[in-house]
């Protein structure tokens, strides 16, 4: 009776590694973003391949289709920055803890108008909440935090007359 269920812990544990594996793999549908490619954004027939990396870390991805390069961080705000993963995150998580962008260009070292141009770029939709809690290291929290303080700087911002 004790042999059996060792056996069945393990096969139980092979299964869910299996489908969570599996669950993974199909998140990472990396799709062709050229309107102009006739597999643009379509999952079946794609035949997209990994190409390198950038200098900031960011995968380069290339369309066997249409022949374009293209990033991993296309629709998010980080895309075209020429920011590493942990360069983003500090300016991200130093915003969260509600400094200005002037302490934050001391810090860092970068020019306040990167840091805005960031800030300012960071939408909210599930690509850039998706980018920025798996490939940039912040939490579904500091996200929630992140959202509520965009929302509250775009209030309060000046217009433009």
């Amino acid at each position: 009776m004790f042999e059996t269920e060792p056996s069945k812990i393990n096969i139980l544990l092979k299964l869910q590694l299996i489908d969570y594996i599996m669950s993974v793999e199909s998140q990472n549908e990396t799709v062709c973003p050229n309107p102009e490619c006739k597999y643009y954004l379509r999952v079946e027939g794609k035949a997209i391949i990994k190409r390198g990396k950038y200098k900031t870390g960011h995968q380069r991805y290339y369309c066997k289709h249409c022949g374009k390069f293209f990033m991993d961080t296309k629709g998010t705000a980080v895309y075209r920055k020429h920011l590493s993963a942990d360069e983003i995150r500090l300016i991200y998580r130093l915003f969260l803890e509600k400094n200005g962008i002037r302490s934050i260009e001391r810090i860092t070292g970068h020019h306040r108008d990167t840091i805005s141009h960031l800030i300012k770029d960071t939408v909210k939709n599930q690509k850039t909440e998706e980018y920025l809690v798996n490939q940039i290291g912040l939490t579904p929290s500091e996200c929630k935090k992140l959202w509520v303080l965009l929302e509250k700087k775009k209030e309060t911002s000046r217009k433009v007359t």
